[in-house]
This record gives C-alpha cells, sequence and structure tokens, in this order.
C-alpha cells in the first residue's frame, strides 16, 4: 500500500482495511505531526490477530510496517527512540497471546530489530538477550533447531549470507574471529580456515546455546577492544578478562562434550582432544598440570605462556600442548576462585589466543 505524507510517498504491506488504516495515522502521527490514538491502534492490531492467528507471513508484514519508522529514529542516531517502536509493535501480539493462551504471534522480526538496535547502542546484554528470544521464536515457528533466519545467521557469524540487516556486524566480527585463526595457522602450521570453522562448526553446534555463547563472547572482547589499554592495567581489569576466558572455556567444554558424551570432567575433554591431535599430553600429565595450578597459578601459567613449563621427569609440552594446558588451567581456576592474578592482565592477548587456538583445534579435529 503506497500514500503520501509531507510530500514523501512511503509503501507498507497491504493488511486490510482496518489495519491499513492505523499505520497511516500511525505514521502521519510521526511524518506529518499528525495524531494517532494507540488504544486505537492496539484494538486494530488484536483483531487482526484474532483474524490470522496462525499465519507467521501476516505476522512479519504486519511488524515489517515500523521498519519505515525505526529506520529513521536509526539513522538519526536516536537509539532509544528507534527502540521503543518496537517496545510499541510488540505490546499488541504480547497482549493478544496472554489472552489466548497456548497461542503465539511469530515474533522473531521485530525482536531481530530490536537487538540489533540494543548492540548499536552498545547495550550487548540487551541487544543478545534479545536476539536469543528472536531465535527461540524462530525455532519455534519453524520447527527446525537450526532455523536458516537471520536470527541463526547472526549468531553463526554467517558473513556470506546477505539476507541480513545486521551483517554488517557480523562481517565486523568474522574479521575479528578471521585474524585469530590467521595467527592459530601460523603459530601451529595448521591450515584451518575462516570458511571452514563455520561451516564446520558454527553452522553445526553441538547445540544453538553453545554457539550463542561463543558469539555473544566475540562481541564482549571486540567491545573490550574499544578500551584505553592503560585502564585494562589491574586486576578488576584482570577479573573482567578472566570471565571472558571463562566463557571461551566453557563453549570448548561443550564443543568437545558432544564428541565424548560418555565423559563429563573437563579433563577427559581434555585428554580426547591431546589423543585425537596426538600431542604430548594425557590425563596423567593433565593431572600433573592441575597440582602445579593449585600449587602457584600464576607461576604455573606464566611458565606455560613462556615455554619454561616441565614435568617431574624433565620433558616439556609443544606449543599447542601448552595451549591445551592453559585452558585446562583457566577452566578450572574460573570455575573456582573469583579473583585474577597479575598474568592475567599482564598477558591477555597471548592467553586468549591459547584458548580460542584449543577452540579452533576441537573444531578441526572432531567436526
Amino acid at each position: 500500500m503506497r500514500f503520501i505524507i509531507g510530500g514523501k510517498t512511503y509503501q507498507i504491506e497491504d493488511l486490510g482495511d482496518l489495519l491499513n488504516e492505523a499505520f497511516l495515522e500511525l505514521h502521519a502521527a510521526f511524518f506529518g505531526n499528525d495524531y494517532c490514538s494507540l488504544p486505537e491502534f492496539e484494538n486494530s492490531a488484536l483483531e487482526f490477530f484474532s483474524q490470522h492467528e496462525a499465519d507467521a507471513d501476516s505476522h512479519d508484514k504486519y511488524f515489517n510496517n515500523f521498519t519505515i519508522i525505526w529506520q529513521r529514529f536509526l539513522r538519526e542516531g536516536r537509539h532509544d527512540e528507534a527502540e521503543s517502536i518496537w517496545e510499541m509493535a510488540l505490546s499488541p501480539p504480547l497482549k493478544w497471546e496472554h489472552h489466548n493462551q497456548g497461542k503465539y504471534i511469530h515474533k522473531g522480526t521485530p525482536l531481530y530489530f530490536w537487538a540489533m538496535t540494543s548492540i548499536l547502542k552498545g547495550d550487548l546484554d540487551k541487544g543478545y538477550t534479545l536476539m536469543h528470544q528472536a531465535l527461540k521464536e524462530d525455532i519455534r515457528t519453524s520447527g527446525e533447531q537450526f532455523p536458516k533466519k537471520p536470527g541463526f545467521f547472526f549468531v553463526t557469524l554467517n558473513y556470506l549470507e546477505v539476507r541480513q540487516a545486521f551483517r554488517g556486524f557480523v562481517l565486523m566480527q568474522a574479521e575479528y574471529l578471521s585474524k585469530l585463526i590467521e595467527n592459530y595457522c601460523t603459530h601451529h602450521a595448521r591450515q584451518l580456515t575462516l570458511e571452514q570453522f563455520q561451516g564446520r562448526f558454527l553452522s553445526n553446534p553441538p547445540n544453538p546455546d553453545t554457539v550463542f555463547l561463543f558469539a555473544y563472547t566475540l562481541a564482549r572482547f571486540l567491545q573490550l577492544e574499544k578500551t584505553p589499554q592503560y585502564a585494562l592495567l589491574s586486576d578488576f581489569a584482570g577479573q573482567l578478562e578472566m570471565n571472558l576466558l571463562f566463557d571461551v572455556s566453557l563453549v570448548i567444554d561443550s564443543t568437545i562434550k558432544s564428541k565424548n558424551q560418555n565423559r563429563w570432567k573437563f579433563i577427559d575433554h581434555m585428554a580426547l582432544l591431546a589423543r585425537r591431535g596426538n600431542l604430548d599430553l594425557n590425563k596423567r600429565k593433565l593431572q600433573s598440570i592441575n597440582r602445579a595450578f593449585a600449587d602457584d597459578f600464576d607461576a604455573t601459567l606464566q611458565a606455560l605462556l613462556d615455554g619454561t613449563f616441565t614435568f617431574n621427569d624433565g620433558s616439556g609440552l609443544s606449543a599447542i600442548g601448552q595451549d591445551v594446558a592453559i585452558t585446562y588451567g583457566l577452566r578450572n581456576h574460573g570455575a573456582h576462585s573469583v579473583s585474577s592474578v597479575s598474568t592475567i592482565w599482564r598477558q591477555f592477548q597471548g592467553i586468549k589466543q591459547g584458548l580460542f587456538n584449543t577452540l579452533f583445534l576441537a573444531a578441526e579435529l572432531l567436526y
């Protein structure tokens, strides 16, 4: 449906006479200084949903009719007002669901756009919470665990898929991840590519929650990059960094556990990875490393980073073995302590790369 307000032509979805008139009034209120009764708009929307209660395409068309207003606020950097558009859009369907228990309106579209707005605003917690809900909506509506929708493209960092409004953010994350993979390949003579990691692991994860946590953690790493370096030289910064590293270790834990389901301890998962990779590590050596971490976490971590760690027999570890050992130590430390050590914030970049190396190795060998 096309209409003119203030000399400009707009086009929205045709949703029938009643709701068409309601959307005309809504756009006139935003673009033409006219009046729109929100209670009347809500009543029109409620009647529309009662007539199209099982029609996800019609639900999408309803939400698409808010995008012109939302995009204007977004272009002008008015993120709070842009968010309020989706809160307004969601009010009628949420009310309809409340009065029709067990029936649902498909809300993936507004939740995706609202999440996008919150992330652009810098509120990652709110944005990723909304995006997770958008993905849940797509899973429920499609009946698929991994629906080929924008929410899934977002959390799997599918930068090749152009059918997503927030592709720019995905491309930024992919570039960051690509550099980590390049470092992994350079330092350990591996041949993993970003395309392989995305196709073999991110698009085929052990479960949706694992890949979602990975995408969220990657976004937090990117956000941390914006912090001045001199502000990161403290124990508190080390605590924040430790939390991020621990989340990466949780992703690694879930990644290997899905291929080692008869075991539940992290040491067993690390031992499996060591066997598959023919590393100079086994469960006995991992237990020895754990004792060293328990005796002096900071010194053991530093020795592994320096490549000077040795076992009682005088043997050491390969470079990739050191990464796996660091991952094992950080996973145990993060699970039982809120304290940080100076090595975390002094050598954060190297430690971060080591954990990602372990994840890349797991994806390469097990997926």
